[in-house]
C-alpha cells in the first residue's frame, strides 16, 4: 500500500512494506560501515546520536532502517582539524517524488536538515523498482582517535 509523505514543499509516495523488504534483502549494511576511512568511522561511531526524533519517525514511516544509511559522507571543505564536520547521506526507499523535486531547505549551522531527492548512489540497488531517497545534512563533532586527512581516504 502506498503512503503519501510530505516534507517541506515536497511530496513523496512510498511503499513501506517494499522498503522494509529492500532493507532486509539489499541494503543489508550501513554505507559508513563498508568504508574504513576516518570520516566514515567518525560518522558510524555517532550514528545512533545523529538523527533527531522527528527524522527517525520519518524513516519509520518510509520503512527505512535508521542503522543502514545507503551512504554517509563528510563534505566539509574546511581544515581537517575543525571541531565539527559537515556530513550528508541518504536513506533509500521504494517510491517516488511526486512534488517539489527542486526544493531544498536552507541548512543552518548546528541543525539537521533533510529532503527528498532523486539523485543518490544507486549502484547495487534493484533497477526494476521505483526508488527515491531522503537526503540529510548535519554537523557532528570529531569523536574518534584516528585523525582525518588525505592519508585516510579510501584506497581505489
Amino acid at each position: 500500500m502506498n503512503t503519501e509523505i510530505r516534507v517541506g514543499e515536497q511530496l513523496a509516495v512510498c511503499d513501506r512494506q517494499a522498503t522494509i523488504a529492500l532493507y532486509e534483502n539489499t541494503v543489508t549494511a550501513a554505507g559508513a560501515d563498508d568504508c574504513s576511512c576516518a570520516y566514515c568511522e567518525n560518522f558510524a561511531a555517532q550514528r545512533t546520536k545523529v538523527y533527531p526524533h522527528e527524522f527517525l519517525r520519518l524513516l519509520n514511516q518510509l520503512g527505512a532502517d535508521p542503522l543502514k544509511e545507503l551512504e554517509a559522507f563528510d563534505y566539509d571543505f574546511g581544515p581537517d582539524n575543525s571541531q565539527r564536520h559537515l556530513y550528508g547521506g541518504w536513506f533509500v526507499f521504494c517510491g517516488e517524488l511526486a512534488e517539489g523535486e527542486a526544493w531544498r531547505p536552507k541548512h543552518e549551522p548546528d541543525s539537521f536538515t533533510y529532503w527528498f531527492t532523486t539523485s543518490f548512489p544507486n549502484s547495487g540497488l534493484p533497477k526494476h523498482v521505483k526508488l527515491c531517497a531522503i537526503e540529510f545534512c548535519t554537523e557532528i563533532p570529531w569523536v574518534i582517535a584516528k585523525l582525518p586527512g588525505k592519508r585516510d581516504l579510501p584506497k581505489e
